[in-house]
């Protein structure tokens, strides 16, 4: 199957047969492949130039079309990223305002007469692409072992699936310790445990 190179720099379409080595160093979209039998037939009618023009304008076409096609596919590719990490981030959102307000409450319902003893803490869950160092450094372990086995189709499922790195050793951290993990790219929140006084 001849390759062949269309040049249109003149006004109109002007072509050649490219050997292998020609054809290697050009782009991929800038060789037109054409059967033998057309080659063949271009070759001894090429005198009905119309017609040629024609065929060579509608390959000039697609090639066209095709560059067209691969320029913008990196640009597809990064708006399908963009929008599943908004999404990511929309579901991060709605946990901690769901966590936050079963964390109220709760303690209202402690407030309003439970006779149970209450014990606050916080909840740090790491997500890919957080600063691990931010971290409390007995936490960074537990932290990149979560994140080593993180799996984005589970996160609809609620972070407690993946796991929270303070592991067993829960504190109630700072409302400014709060914002600055929460800015370094991780899930945090606060919650409450009751111990019953009867």
């Amino acid at each position: 199957m001849p390759k062949i190179w269309i040049d249109y720099s003149d006004g109109r379409f002007f072509t050649r047969q490219l050997s292998d080595e020609e054809a290697a160093q050009r782009d991929a979209l800038d060789v037109a492949h054409v059967e033998d039998a057309v080659w063949t037939e271009y070759l001894r009618h090429s005198g009905n130039d119309a017609i040629w023009q024609a065929l060579w304008h509608a390959i000039s076409n697609d090639q066209s079309i095709r560059r067209r096609e691969r320029e913008l596919q990196p640009l597809e590719d990064a708006e399908r990223e963009i929008a599943q990490l908004k999404d990511e981030r929309d579901q991060a959102r709605r946990m901690w305002k769901h966590f936050e307000d079963e964390s109220t409450r709760l303690r209202g319902a402690v407030r309003g007469g439970d006779h149970r003893r209450e014990r606050e803490f916080t909840c740090v869950f790491p997500l890919p692409g957080c600063n691990i160092e931010m971290l409390p450094p007995r936490w960074r372990d537990r932290a990149r072992e979560i994140l080593a086995k993180y799996r984005t189709d589970l996160a609809t499922e609620g972070m407690t699936v993946q796991g929270c790195c303070c592991g067993n050793d829960h504190d109630r951290l700072h409302d400014a310790t709060v914002i600055e993990l929460r800015q370094a790219g991780f899930v945090v929140e606060h919650d409450v445990e009751y111990d019953d006084e009867w």
